[in-house]
């Protein structure tokens, strides 16, 4: 599911592939296993930096369906469930941290949980696949991103910028997501790794976030600022209005942003986790995540179906 492969830069290429399966997805087995590879290739003095990415026509398409349903089993309390939460968050907060550049090369869609690890990278590079979709839909499912994914978009963005995105869910082409600034280059499929490549060797992916630089600020609006506060009343008005405070999920994304903004990285992420863990518990989230892996399901018996009569 798993394999590294070492250049003789010392440019480490760590490629996803988990058999048997059309998409790579998040699950234990898949980061216990991540979890020892980082801290391998962070130990390793011959490394000097990592490419993450896949070898299947897709990047990462977030949690799978062991990990959304397990996280709410009768015997998950809210804390182990935070605590669970934590750990994929954590994966991700130590590969950012880890001290060597890292650069996320997605040969196509990202979603969810596979745009919170691009986002934990350094340096963000997508190929130009007409089928590739990027984007934070977790709100559709009545959760919120919860590996530090509102945290990250927030630090790029900025709180005008990032509480639509949140709040939307809403999926883009690798072109749109270039604009929105969720990824830092888009280059020809054939380009992607070498592209990868050249930005480590050439000394232009700093290994330390923007928001671990001493002094940083959010770009934008100043978080105790009126006008802040001003944005923040008008989207709270909205979502009120429009769910009529039936879909919490939008509440604590809003909620995540406005702690966010005036806390520093890994207290923020422990927010987000926190919202996160009492979200997926909810009735509500398992309903709506039941009915998206139910309707993944028929699409793809449907699919295979059609092959085997086209055959």
């Amino acid at each position: 599911m798993l394999r590294t492969e070492i250049d003789g830069d010392g440019i480490a290429t760590l490629i996803l592939d988990q058999p048997e399966r059309p998409v790579n997805t998040i699950g234990w087995a898949l980061l216990e296993v991540l979890e020892a590879e980082v801290e391998r290739l962070v130990a390793d003095g011959a490394v000097s930096g990592i490419v993450v990415t896949s070898a299947k026509s897709s990047f990462l398409a977030g949690a799978d369906l062991s990990i959304m349903t397990g996280l709410a089993a009768p015997q998950v309390t809210l804390i182990e469930a935070a605590r669970r939460i934590g750990r994929i968050g954590g994966l991700f907060r130590r590969l950012e941290t880890c001290g060597k550049p890292v650069v996320a090369a997605a040969p196509g869609t990202a979603l969810g949980g596979g745009l919170e690890w691009m986002l934990a990278c350094h340096h963000r590079i997508a190929a130009d696949s007409p089928k590739a979709l990027f984007g934070l839909p977790e709100v559709t499912l009545g959760i919120l991103p919860g590996a530090g994914g509102t945290q990250r978009v927030l630090r790029r963005l900025g709180i005008a910028k990032a509480i639509p995105l949140l709040l939307e869910g809403r999926t883009m082409p690798a072109a749109e997501a270039l604009e929105a600034g969720l990824l830092d280059a888009v280059v020809p499929p054939g380009d992607l790794i070498p592209a990868a490549k050249a930005a480590l060797r050439n000394g232009r992916v700093n290994p330390v976030a923007p928001w671990d630089a001493k002094g940083f600020r959010l770009p934008g609006l100043a978080p105790t600022s009126s006008a802040a506060g001003d944005l923040f009343a008008l989207w709270n008005a909205r979502v009120l209005a429009r769910t009529r405070g039936e879909e919490p999920a939008q509440q604590a994304i809003l909620s995540c942003v406005f702690e966010g903004s005036r806390l520093a990285m890994d207290t923020a992420q422990k927010v987000e986790r926190d919202y996160c863990a009492r979200l997926i518990q909810s009735a509500q989230a398992q309903e709506k995540i039941a009915a998206f892996f139910t309707r993944g399901t028929a699409k793809a018996s449907a699919a295979a179906v059609g092959t085997a009569e086209a055959g």
